[in-house]
């Protein structure tokens, strides 16, 4: 028999988890973080129904840290086995997993400060805050574990579990997965999507469709909706940008440090590079997506025909005069004080956390100022109630009013729009898997679940958190 359980991205787009059990062996696909949400941090605590440390083997589809940042409890929890990922994903996961350790030791510091702060102001007595999640400890005990798999490799990882990744196209590294599981006389297939890309994004090469599979488990992020077109989105990207220059203003662009940060960094330069823009200051204040970056530098063979021959052409698809990246605080600090135009790409790109929250509270008063949401919105994050128009938010516990103008660019998402999410499954309408859609909000889950059955026939299934399949 074989069972899969859905432990997160159920009815959410964080929090991504699943456990495939036969009666000989027991793997875990992605172990991620939920982010956004008001229950995030209660949800982070509670573990799988199962105990970690009886796990045979963990496969990891990519290293944002909804899929990867929960990875450190495997070894808090005795799991001693090996966690395979391909060679990209391997060294984003190990600056990703490091920088979480980092935020959540020094967001819980900064509590427990204010916490003493306001007790012995007010008297008053507050619960604490939970601590991390896990140390820097945990990560470096973690790193050793994880295992380099090529694109295409298949791979045992378990009795009678194989393993392959397919290219994806979200971002540097990310895999779809093929698994072949026996049961008995049987072979049942299953492909966990990950998350999908959407065709053309830039550096990276389009999404593959893993087959053939006997189950399917698809993501939905955007289940409802296409993007913008992508001229359409540059365009107005552009056009910001020389608005700026006209008024000496600054751009804040929230903007995740793998992938996002990238892709941004990416188009200014080739509107440099066309001769569409003067000379532009752009500052990149996240010491992880300055790691992130010269890692592409290192993973040249996912490249796509653009980037590949920008290289030819003795150019980096990521640097053009004008660019400069920030390591210290001070640094950091110093561009507050510093007089536009300036674009400052910085993270996280919900807005949750990280450096972009001081950035936002000196910017968003100012009239004059661009704020640019590039990327999906977790429900209940900052960046979330700057998109629906909020006009005070809290940074730090104070209230900031929103004076900024707000732009929402759709079109440079990492994740496939229900258009491409319909034409990625199009190689299974033939022969009809079992077909699963995760990775998404009920509003979204549910719209393509039509689209797929008016177009293919499929009757999707829409889990909630903690279900069991037999397959």
């Amino acid at each position: 028999m074989i069972r899969l359980g859905i432990y997160g991205a159920a009815g959410e787009v964080t929090g991504s988890c699943y456990v495939v059990t036969t009666d000989r062996a027991r793997v875990m696909v992605d172990f991620g973080m939920h982010q956004g949400e008001k229950e995030a941090d209660e949800h982070n605590h509670r573990l799988p129904p199962l105990p970690l440390a009886n796990l045979d083997a963990v496969v990891l589809t990519h290293a944002h840290l909804d899929h990867c940042g929960r990875l450190p409890l495997l070894v808090k929890n005795s799991y001693r086995g090996e966690i395979y990922c391909t060679p990209a994903t391997g060294d984003v996961t190990e600056i990703i997993l490091r920088d979480s350790a980092r935020l959540q030791a020094e967001d819980f510091a900064r509590s427990q400060r204010h916490k003493n702060n306001k007790n012995h102001n007010h008297g008053n007595n507050h619960p604490n805050h939970r601590e991390p999640l896990y140390t820097e400890q945990d990560v470096e005990r973690l790193l050793p574990r994880l295992v380099d798999v090529s694109y295409d490799e298949e791979r045992t990882i378990a009795e009678g579990i194989t393993n392959k990744f397919c290219d994806s196209g979200h971002i540097l590294g990310a895999a779809s997965v093929q698994m072949k599981v026996q049961d008995g006389d049987r072979t049942v297939t299953i492909v966990f999507s990950g998350d999908v890309g959407p065709v053309g994004a830039p550096i990276l090469r389009d999404p593959q469709t893993p087959t053939p599979a006997d189950v399917v488990l698809l993501e939905s992020t955007y289940g409802d909706r296409d993007h913008r077109p992508l001229a359409a989105t540059r365009d107005e990207l552009l056009a910001i940008l020389k608005s700026a220059q006209a008024t000496s203003s600054k751009v804040i662009i929230p903007a995740f440090a793998v992938g996002r940060t990238q892709d941004i960094v990416y188009h200014i330069g080739e509107f440099i590079r066309a001769g569409q823009l003067d000379h532009v200051n752009v500052i990149i204040d996240s010491p992880m997506a300055v790691s992130v970056t010269r890692l592409y530098s290192r993973h040249t063979d996912v490249y796509d025909e653009r980037a590949t021959e920008l290289l030819q052409e003795r150019m980096q698809p990521l640097s053009f005069p004008g660019v400069s990246y920030t390591h210290s605080v001070e640094e950091s600090k110093q561009i507050n004080d510093t007089k536009g135009p300036l674009v400052v790409v910085s993270a996280n790109g919900m807005c949750t956390g990280g450096r972009i929250l001081h950035h936002l509270r000196h910017n968003l008063p100012d009239p004059n100022a661009h704020v640019v949401i590039v990327g999906y919105q977790g429900y209940n994050s900052l960046g979330r109630r700057l998109v629906d128009g909020a006009k005070f938010v809290s940074i730090f516990g104070d209230d900031v009013k929103v004076r900024a103008k707000i732009h929402t660019l759709g079109g440079f998402s990492a994740h496939a729009g229900q258009t491409d999410l319909v034409n990625w499954a199009a190689p299974y309408a033939q022969i009809k898997p079992r077909l699963i859609l995760t990775h998404g909000e009920d509003g979204p889950r549910a719209a393509l679940r039509n689209k797929l059955n008016a177009r293919y026939g499929f009757d999707a299934a829409l889990p909630k958190y903690g279900e069991e399949v037999e397959l």
